[in-house]
């Protein structure tokens, strides 16, 4: 359902040209842009899995069925479209594979990226667009092929790359929809919704912001108003009534998994500076500002070009559609992962910014040039950091282990159990053959102690006993041997103990 507007005081300027190269190969230059971020997000997969993606896998192994994703695992943990993935492979030959649908999503939310940057930039006269709209095309696709969240989350066994490209795919079909293909458009809107629902809840917030662009688009039209609510039936009753059946059958019934207990303002914080690659000890005092700032800047433009309905679509997408689910399940346990789909949001909102300033003149693109490549590095370093110690160095460290162990059964204790027994166990063939690992529950030790000790810290916590070689623990000395660190946002440290009255 396309947007009837009228140009306003900033469309009315008149836009100057691109790169002739650009303009003379504008599918080549996407294809490009495109093929990096698919590159990059291909080689972040090839490290190790962490806990979810470890806990997804087992569960998804014990299913009879691929129905049974939806009747017996009810644990918030499944995200069902990539549990069915998973489904099929296991068990594959390679972690790795584990992650290919992710990848592919997350690779695909770049060309649509460029797409939607493309027809939001649109004005009134499509022949003083052409240009500029493909300026808007690749800035759409550079900011969100290069923000390190969608990275990470394209990188992942789990369902967040998946939600934000059916949530983008659902917006591009509202884009496109128009009177000459009644049903193309709304058929793949209506899919797209559904697919993103199953793969994650999150999704909800794009059909709320597609039923507000909607509306906002058949407001001003001259036609009935019967013929106007049809229409918005025709495009909403059924993703609405499919997230109905959703959350009635399965949805209602999750149980809800722990987790480290984070305010609401160090998760936003945390995810604006992993989303424009500042350090994430600027994301309250400077990332979350910025992010504010670039997404209100972008809101303002599209409101005075006259394009009230997508700027309607961005408010709810970016701020009132969290909020009211903030507000109406009163969680509490807070992660950036959980904003990924406004993070996305905010990035096409920059993107449309950014080709706006692009359009004023060669005096304004120096800054733009400035700006890209600070994203491209900061968020490269956050890059660099997952594709060198991955979600988790666990088999190293269990290697390492193994290599300072002289007994064929090597025991093993941690600070949790949950957390780290899982992932002791789907690794234990790294201790090498011949090897077995023995692992001692909390508060089950034997009297001479573990062998081992591994503890963990989570994204910011400080390292056991301040950074203190030697810990004393269940009456038993213990001597750091390693640290083997991870990067954010998913896995943890584990920092390596060895029993000294065991292993001098």
């Amino acid at each position: 359902m396309p947007e009837n507007s009228q140009s306003g005081n900033v469309a009315a300027r008149p836009l100057c040209p691109s790169s002739p190269w650009l303009a003379r190969h504008p599918a080549l230059a996407l294809g490009l842009v495109v093929a990096v971020f698919a590159s990059v997000r291909l080689a972040c997969l090839f490290n190790d899995l962490w806990l979810d993606e470890i806990w997804s896998l087992s569960q998804v192994a014990t299913l009879g069925s691929p129905g049974q994703i939806l009747t017996h695992w009810r644990h918030d943990n499944n995200h069902p479209l990539n549990s069915f993935f998973l489904y099929l492979l296991v068990p594959a030959k390679a972690d790795w594979l584990y992650r290919l649908f992710p990848w592919f999503t997350g690779s695909c939310t770049v060309w649509l990226a460029a797409k939607i940057g493309r027809l939001q930039f649109r004005p009134a006269d499509p022949d003083r667009a052409t240009e500029a709209a493909g300026v808007a095309e690749l800035f759409g696709a550079v900011l969100v092929g290069g923000s390190y969240l969608l990275i990470h989350y394209s990188s992942e066994a789990r369902g967040y790359a998946p939600v934000t490209c059916f949530s983008l795919l659902a917006f591009y079909a509202l884009l496109r929809g128009d009177d000459n293909a009644r049903v193309r458009w709304p058929v793949l809107y209506w899919l797209a919704c559904m697919l993103a629902l199953l793969s994650h809840l999150v999704a909800v917030q794009v059909l709320l912001a597609g039923l507000v662009f909607s509306f906002g688009t058949l407001l001003p039209e001259t036609a009935a108003w019967r013929a106007r609510g049809m229409r918005l039936a025709f495009w909403h009753l059924p993703p609405a009534m499919f997230f109905c059946l959703y959350y009635l059958g399965f949805v209602r019934k999750l149980e809800t998994g722990g987790g480290p207990e984070v305010s609401l303002l160090t998760a936003l914080g945390d995810l604006a500076a992993y989303t424009v690659g500042l350090p994430v000890g600027a994301g309250l005092s400077l990332a979350l500002p910025l992010l504010l700032l670039v997404t209100a800047g972008g809101l303002v433009l599209l409101w005075r070009s006259g394009k009230r309905a997508l700027a309607a679509f961005y408010l709810t997408l970016v701020f009132l559609s969290p909020a009211l689910g903030l507000f109406a399940s009163h969680f509490t346990l807070f992660h950036p992962r959980f904003f990924i789909v406004s993070a996305a949001g905010a990035l096409l909102l920059a993107g449309y910014g950014l080709a706006w300033m692009w359009s004023r003149g060669p005096s304004a693109r120096w800054a733009i040039s400035a700006i890209l490549a600070l994203f491209l590095i900061g968020n490269g370093l956050h890059t660099r950091r997952l594709l060198h110690d991955g979600r988790g160095q666990y088999q190293a460290a269990l290697r390492s282990i193994a290599e300072q162990t002289p007994t064929p059964v090597i025991t093993v204790a941690s600070d949790n159990d949950f957390r780290n027994f899982p992932v002791l166990d789907y690794y234990s063939r790294a201790a090498g053959p011949g090897r077995s690992l023995r692992y001692y529950p909390h508060n089950r030790w034997s009297a001479e102690g573990p062998q081992w000790l591994l503890l963990h810290r989570l994204d910011g916590e400080t390292a056991p006993g301040g950074g203190a070689t030697d810990l004393r623990m269940g009456g038993h000395h213990f001597r750091l041997a390693g640290v083997f660190p991870h990067a954010a946002l998913s896995g943890w440290d584990w920092f390596v103990y060895r029993n000294a009255d065991l292993l001098p």
